[in-house]
């Protein structure tokens, strides 16, 4: 990186700064690793021209040789950081059989920097020079050179102080040498304060650019603090004064719910464990009462209620219900969310429930999410989009509270909306939100009634929700990040099971190709992706880059194809590739198709269509050679697996009337189904693989919070527990094809509470 550049690159909201290897968007920061940012200056300096891959990777790693695929990363990473994609190339451009292009617009701005020069120890020095134009017979002084340093700041003043002016030779003697001393006398005092006050000024100025490093002030000093580290927070709130928090914490299956003081450490318990889950808390506007949300297991719906905020008895208003509860600003009415087979409206009640009304609705493919009510009272914001996080962008959408007309607060769409908060004058909202996937969710400061957007956090982990105070300067959130890592266990001894995975990044699906090697899908490039590995971890291999989400990978059983789930086209459909990742070819073409399963005899693919337009999860089968979709299922359908002889299909379903999961065996070519399983004792998470001997079923499920792999005989009876894990987690598995090796990834999710002031931007 050459440090003779005296500009900056500037693009779009971006500006880069060589000299300080730094990426800045509208002012602030965004990380970047070392080589990422050589990646993205050897593209600007090259703007508008295409660069050859091999030409990059010789810029970005001079004296090394690597793979390919350390180039595909930087550019990965790049685009996410920038906001760009392989499909809508804003900044970097595909050029396939080439390189890559730089095709924003770039502009050079120049640094505004002194005329620095090192001294004999090194210290750099400022050249001030006084210029003036000297009298007659006057001599021009040489430049004084000024140590520049944070213990130097004021020596420049000093060294000007000790100028001593100038005086001409005398020509005369008597009064003609008097006036012309005092003339000069006047003159040099002149240039003296001139000098001083320049001298001053040039040190100060040079001293705040050495001293903080080049670093723009930032208009506000965010604070943020944690206030639990257990990773066990599940649902928050804050109450108005921002004196007092009320939280949920999860352990074993179990939730009860905790309040304490934001300025104390310590909580007390107002409502002990249960097998219970809770979500939405809100205080009530004077901050003396708590409603919340309550499901419990094994019974369906969600349940409102509201109690003291200091603990007491909890009094059930409505059932129902799959949203936070929002106030109206005199704190006599609330609205909420309801959903329905058929729609998505949001409901209108009197604060204890009564005299409920529908204000709008929506089809569920766009469903309405959280609700705020704005503090004039005349609309309620809220967030709306697909159930599916990674296929139909999402948006905030306004609906008036006078007669339900509904209207997008802003153009922009988002990959995915959750949490909408007011501002007390009414000035914008704040949104958990992200732009694209791949990223955590991020607080974000949306202007009403503009619609301008800014985001406001940059953290690796996600913000899943917030609350904010009445000033709203003070706001908490529940911050969570996902654990994970692959696992390899011989003949069933999971106790022995070995670790294959120990990089970063998260891991979700994992399968078994016939010739022994795993493929999984990893965020390691900062995106989704499918990647292949030795089954001891090793020669691991990306096999998809800069296309978008891709998961749910599956191997055809003569190992020649890769089929798999992917949004590159906008919504998810079914793809194959080859087994090396090349040749991918798109064989669905709807509005969304998922968790695709190959059969043995290597001529179907089995996957779930999960299009918005649809109300009910349906199974369909294509060609994997291509063609026309068949439909094998109405009912609602979640994860599949056929079985090792082709015959039958395994499923999750839910029932109609107590919405719990079962399982169904049914024909290969469809049909009502052989066998149904209740596990109404387990909670499952639905992902299911056949025992390779044919006879069973395996799927995971929790016990007391704690998941485990258990096999359901086709024979009948109770299912059995195959593994004996202590500690929670979720579990994606496959096994090998005779059954004595088992993969798998343990997920978890830790959640912990954060609370951060001056956050928002100062309001209007």
């Amino acid at each position: 990186m050459s440090n003779q550049e005296k500009h900056f690159y500037e693009f779009g909201p971006f500006r880069l700064d060589p000299m300080k290897r730094r990426l800045l968007r509208d002012g602030e920061p965004i990380p970047l690793a070392p080589k990422v940012f050589d990646t993205l200056l050897a593209l600007v300096r090259h703007g508008g021209k295409t660069i050859d891959k091999d030409d990059l990777m010789n810029k970005v790693w001079p004296d090394a040789v690597v793979e390919e695929n350390n180039l595909n990363q930087n550019i990965s990473a790049l685009r996410r950081s920038l906001g760009d994609s392989r499909q809508e190339s804003r900044y970097i451009a595909t050029i396939p059989g080439l390189g890559y292009r730089f095709v924003a617009e770039v502009k050079q701005a120049p640094f505004a920097e002194a005329e620095v020069k090192p001294d004999a120890r090194g210290q750099p020095l400022l050249s001030i020079e006084k210029r003036f134009e000297p009298g007659e017979g006057e001599q021009v002084e040489k430049p004084d050179l000024i140590a520049i340093g944070a213990g130097n700041a004021s020596r420049a003043a000093t060294t000007a102080l000790q100028v001593e002016p100038l005086l001409p030779s005398a020509r005369s003697s008597g009064e003609s040498s008097l006036v012309s001393l005092k003339r000069h006398r006047k003159v040099a005092a002149l240039v003296l304060s001139l000098v001083i006050i320049g001298a001053a000024g040039i040190a100060i100025w040079v001293y705040k650019i050495v001293a903080t490093n080049w670093t723009e002030p930032a208009p506000y000093e965010k604070e943020v603090t944690n206030l639990t580290r257990t990773g066990t927070i599940g649902s928050a709130a804050i109450s108005p004064d921002g004196r007092l928090v009320v939280y949920s914490v999860g352990e074993a299956g179990r939730e009860s719910m905790w309040l304490r003081q934001v300025a104390a450490s310590s909580a007390q318990q107002i409502i002990p464990s249960a097998e219970v889950s809770y979500f939405g808390l809100t205080f009530s506007l004077d901050g003396n009462q708590i409603y919340f949300g309550r499901t419990e297991r094994n019974i369906p719906g969600r349940a409102l209620y509201r109690m003291p905020a200091l603990g007491g008895v909890a009094t059930r208003l409505l059932v129902d219900i799959e949203s936070i509860v929002t106030l109206s600003p005199d704190g006599s009415r609330m609205a909420f969310v309801r959903h329905s087979s058929e729609e998505s409206a949001l409901i209108i009640a009197d604060a204890d429930g009564h005299n409920q009304r529908k204000l709008a609705t929506r089809p569920m493919r766009d469903r309405f999410k959280v609700p705020a009510w704005s503090p004039d009272g005349k609309e309620i914001a809220c967030s709306a989009g697909s159930g599916e996080p990674y296929d139909i962008h999402n948006s905030i959408i306004v609906v008036r509270v006078e007669d339900g007309t509904q209207r997008p607060l802003a153009p922009q769409e988002w990959a995915w909306t959750g949490w909408v908060q007011w501002l007390a004058d009414g000035s914008g909202l704040l949104i958990t939100a992200r732009e694209r996937h791949g990223i955590p969710d991020q607080i974000w400061h949306i202007s009403y009634p503009g619609g301008a957007s800014r985001r406001l956090t940059s953290d690796s982990k996600m913000y899943r929700s917030m609350s904010i105070a009445a000033d709203s300067r003070t706001l908490i959130a529940v911050q969570s990040e996902l654990l994970s890592d692959i696992w390899v266990a011989n003949d069933w001894k999971v106790d022995q099971a070995r670790k294959i995975t120990f990089g970063t990044g998260s891991y979700e699906s994992v399968c078994y190709a016939p010739d022994g090697r795993v493929l999984y899908a990893s965020q390691a490039s900062g995106n989704w992706d499918i990647w292949i590995m030795n089954s001891d971890g090793s020669n691991q291999k990306q096999l998809t880059a800069d296309a978008g989400v891709n998961l749910s990978q599956t191997v055809s059983h003569d190992g020649r194809y890769i089929v798999f789930a992917s949004n590159r086209g906008a919504a998810f459909n079914i793809w194959r590739m080859d087994i090396d990742g090349g040749n991918p070819v798109q064989l669905t073409r709807g509005d969304g198709e998922k968790f695709p399963y190959c059969s043995p005899a290597n001529n179907w693919i089995v996957y779930i269509d999960v299009a918005s337009d649809r109300n009910l999860n349906t199974l369909l089968k294509v060609p994997i050679e291509g063609g026309e979709p068949v439909q094998v299922t109405d009912s609602n359908t979640a994860y599949l697996a056929i079985s090792p002889d082709g015959k039958h299909i395994a499923y999750f379903y839910t029932g109609e009337s107590s919405g719990l999961y079962k399982i169904a065996v049914i024909p290969f070519d469809g049909g009502q189904p052989d066998k149904v399983f209740d596990i109404a004792n387990l909670d499952p998470f639905p992902y299911i693989r056949w025992f390779p001997d044919g006879k069973s079923i395996t799927y995971s499920a929790s016990r007391n919070g704690v998941s485990n792999i258990w096999m359901q005989s086709l024979a009948g009876g109770d299912p059995k527990q195959l593994t004996d894990f202590k500690v929670e987690g979720r579990i994606l598995f496959d096994w090998s094809s005779d059954g004595k090796q088992l993969v798998f990834t343990r997920r978890l999710w830790k959640a912990d509470l954060v609370l951060l002031r001056n956050v928002v931007p100062s309001m209007k």
